[in-house]
């Protein structure tokens, strides 16, 4: 069973293997990073000038009143904040530019993961959690290459620069502040798995709402018809309390975070305060050394008070390349074998069941076939009711899931030995709600062969009846169908999701209840033209409808999994001219 839970694994492996993941996505991109790396060197450089620009000037300028050195020293004072300015916005923005392109890899590549990934992954995980890491966790990575890389970067360059100009300006001061930044880096430890595990619950309860919201938005209409809005409102309710809570108490952590690290910044003001005042007082320091020193240890400890929201962020960053390496650890159960074979035009479109056993679960067996031949030209209806394991047969028939036991021959050939865009091209499974794509008619019909000619169109068109419809309206080809086709009717969107598969040219022709939107003589009529022009394609019909089963020579039909009559239709409507209910339907 696929899951999307990351192992387990010992934290410092774990944050070692995500950062070691980041870094693959920067190396790409590092002459990017070089360039910004520069730039906000430069301008951390910067800001060491007007500290000791200041101390001139309260120790040497403004004692000897020399104007002309005033105006010099106040446009390099501007100079050296514009320049600061300047330098930094630079470096934030090749660092932004860099990150961007590397959102836009991430976010390609999840997606291109994800189109791996077979339909067990998609039966058991909901549209809010498949969309989710594609949008908020890639942004968050996204923030740490374009915000928070550069604010650490600033953060450990102006530390280091601004320890070594105070160091210079004196050394007994300096050695009185730097036992307080190890006592923040304490802080900072205490708080660390309180804020990694504060960051995920958010994470978790963030994924809870956007599930809930993408399940909801998609089914208002049943919610109002059901008259259920004020239930579907609590529980949107209780998730967003949920979410705020979180939210509250990683924004509180990260508080007390601030709060008991403020402690080390007022113990240096102090510091500087008492013990540089009495050394000036004692004349072993100049006030402008003094000033100067004050500025530096503000330089110092400003990055640092705003280095509790850094780390709350990096961890969310973090908890976001978590959520982005789970879903990039999941591998397909269908996959293509080491060598896969590429049909050819001339392979034969028969399909052979040999023992297939198959479950959705290891624990729970639906469907048995010991034996069955569909011969390729011969179309073959299939009945049964509700549960019985006909849709079941047609996808381990299109491959969309694997057998536990037993083979399926195409033309003699096990299906798992086959590439499966190759037999994806030969094989067609329609379901019963088509996806259709948010364009035109063209657009969708097009959507399978783009190098189809107006003839082929026209004609795929004219054999599901969808040419009078479509000659209706204003823009014919050109009309806009709504995203899934929201503006069709059901038997619109089946008529033109079959005219798409015909397209495809394919040898097997699987439907699975796609014409049953059709009524009953609409429906006859469409599968007696598409018998007609898949007359040499192997054509299955999964139906509930009575009315079907006559224009085919072929019916089986399942119960419980099994195949439990395999008869003419003859054989079959007579055998069955009272149907279950629950199994066929008479209109």
């Amino acid at each position: 069973m696929l899951s999307v839970t990351h192992p387990r694994v010992s934290r410092r492996f774990r944050l070692s293997a995500e950062f070691m993941w980041l870094i693959g996505q920067i190396r790409p991109l590092w002459h990017w990073h070089l360039a910004s790396f520069l730039s906000i060197t430069a301008g951390s450089l910067f800001a060491l000038a007007s500290p000791l620009l200041l101390k001139w000037l309260i120790d040497s300028i403004i004692p000897q009143k020399r104007v002309g050195l005033l105006v010099a020293a106040v446009l390099l004072i501007f100079l050296s904040h514009e320049g600061r300015v300047a330098l930094t916005s630079i470096g934030s923005y090749l660092t932004f530019y860099a990150s961007q392109k590397m959102g836009l890899t991430v976010r390609v590549g999840l997606l291109e993961h994800l189109d791996t990934l077979s339909a067990e992954y998609y039966d058991e995980t909901p549209v809010g959690v498949v969309m989710y890491p594609l949008k908020e966790p890639i942004d968050d990575i996204a923030y740490f290459g374009s915000d928070l890389l550069p604010a650490i970067l600033r953060l450990l360059l102006t530390t280091s620069f601004t320890v070594a100009a105070m160091a210079a300006l004196s050394p007994m001061l300096t050695v009185a502040i730097i036992p307080l930044i190890p006592a923040f880096l304490a802080t900072r430890q205490y708080f660390r798995s309180k804020l990694t595990t504060a960051a995920d619950t958010a994470q978790d309860d963030q994924l809870r709402w956007s599930n809930f919201l993408e399940e909801h938005l998609s089914s208002v209409m049943p919610i109002q018809l059901l008259g259920q809005e004020k239930r579907q409102e609590r529980k949107a309710f209780q998730l967003l309390v949920g979410s705020v809570r979180s939210q509250l108490r990683l924004y509180r952590t990260a508080t007390w975070f601030t709060i008991s690290s403020s402690l080390a910044i007022v113990l240096a003001m102090s510091a500087v305060i008492g013990y540089g005042g009495r050394s000036v007082l004692a004349g072993t320091l100049s006030i402008g050394s003094l000033v100067a020193f004050y500025s530096f240890v503000t330089q110092l400890f400003d990055p640092l008070s705003g280095a509790s929201e850094l780390y709350a962020r990096a961890q969310k960053t973090l908890a976001s390349i978590r959520r982005v390496q789970a879903v990039l650890s999941l591998r397909p159960s269908i996959t293509n074998a080491p060598a896969p074979l590429l049909l050819s035009k001339q392979h034969s479109a028969d399909i052979e069941f040999a023992r297939v056993v198959f479950g959705y679960s290891s624990n729970k067996e639906l469907l048995h076939v010991p034996t069955l031949r569909m011969s390729a030209g011969e179309h073959i209806a299939i009945a049964g009711e509700n549960g019985a394991g006909k849709s079941t047969l047609a996808k381990l028939a299109a491959r969309l899931y694997d057998p536990i036991s037993g083979s399926i021959r195409l033309g003699r050939e096990d299906i798992r030995n086959l590439h499966l865009k190759s037999l994806r091209q030969v094989v067609s499974y329609l379901p019963r709600d088509p996806v259709l794509f948010d364009g035109t008619i063209a657009s969708n019909l097009l959507f399978v062969r783009p190098s189809a000619s107006e003839r082929e169109i026209e004609e795929a068109m004219q054999l599901v009846g969808l040419s009078p419809l479509i000659a209706a309206w204003p823009d014919r080809l050109r009309q806009r169908i709504g995203p899934d086709g929201c503006q069709l009717s059901g038997g619109e969107r089946q008529r033109l999701a079959l005219a798409r598969a015909l397209l495809q040219k394919p040898r097997v022709v699987i439907l699975d209840e796609a014409t049953s939107c059709l009524d009953p003589t609409s429906e006859l009529k469409v599968l007696k033209h598409l018998r007609n022009y898949l007359s040499l394609s192997t054509f299955v019909v999964i139906s509930h409808r009575l009315s079907t089963f006559s224009e085919f020579g072929r019916v089986l039909l399942l119960s419980h999994g099994r195949i439990v009559s395999d008869a003419d239709s003859r054989t079959f409507l007579a055998t069955y001219t009272i149907p279950s209910p629950s199994m066929i339907s008479t209109d």
